[in-house]
């Protein structure tokens, strides 16, 4: 197994992931979003890059069983019935729901992978099931930074260094410089993840937004048993 570490969405497009797993990640707060939702019952979450396509795409479904979900400059877009908070996606809001959804870094990385073999999502929360689905595949992986506004966010680096710890813990792995230096930050780190991000641009960021029980929440490891991946333009949970 190779892994690797790509540290924006943006460095996709110089990327071959062809024969490859692609693993997107985006902690503050897209995909921490879209495994909530599917874990809270949402029927799956369909990532678009901007708001004239969510609205394009929430016209062609059946609008009794969608909702329009995400984010520009960190805060819900109007007119759009939940934003990127994932304390927003409670299960008595999304379940059975089809979820259009567009955020400024998420939605860009899931659309700038899709020469993968597989494309899978993870966040702190689910992180120790994508490490046994990735273990049990024993296919060469690409883990994608979203990042924040075109550059490297720690909070996805410290979140790609755990994964590929579990990786290269459990499997014969050759990593590439990013991994070896994330994967040793993040176990430098991991027993005081909040305090290794205080001074972490994003987190400063929605902390003043007033969004500090999402970063408390997205920092929450292992909580949820569950691996999505983007299927036909769908994120639906692998049946495991």
């Amino acid at each position: 197994m190779n892994i690797s570490v790509i540290s924006t969405a943006q460095q996709c497009q110089d990327f071959d992931f062809s024969g490859k797993v692609a693993v997107v990640i985006d902690v503050l707060r897209a995909t921490s979003v879209i495994i909530t939702a599917l874990a809270n019952g949402a029927r799956s979450v369909i990532p678009v890059l901007t708001v004239e396509e969510a609205e394009k795409c929430f016209s062609a479904c059946d609008a009794a069983s969608t909702l329009k979900g995400g984010e520009r400059n960190s805060v819900r877009i109007d007119g759009f019935d939940l934003g990127n908070s994932p304390l927003e996606y409670k299960r008595s809001v999304v379940a059975g729901k089809d979820i259009v959804f567009t955020t400024t870094n998420g939605t860009q990385a899931l659309r700038g992978v899709q020469g993968a073999d597989e494309i899978v999502l993870a966040c702190f929360r689910n992180m120790a099931s994508v490490a046994d689905y990735l273990l049990r595949l024993q296919k060469d992986v690409v883990i994608v930074c979203s990042g924040t506004r075109g550059r490297f966010s720690l909070d996805d680096g410290l979140c790609a260094g755990r994964l590929v710890g579990l990786l290269k813990n459990q499997a014969k792995a050759e990593i590439d410089d990013l991994s070896l230096l994330l994967s040793n930050h993040y176990d430098n780190s991991k027993d005081n993840l909040f305090g290794a991000l205080a001074g972490c641009f994003h987190v400063k960021f929605l902390f003043g937004l007033g969004f500090y029980d999402d970063i408390r929440f997205c920092l929450q490891t292992d909580c949820e048993d569950m691996v999505p991946t983007l299927k036909d333009g769908k994120c639906v949970l692998i049946n495991q």
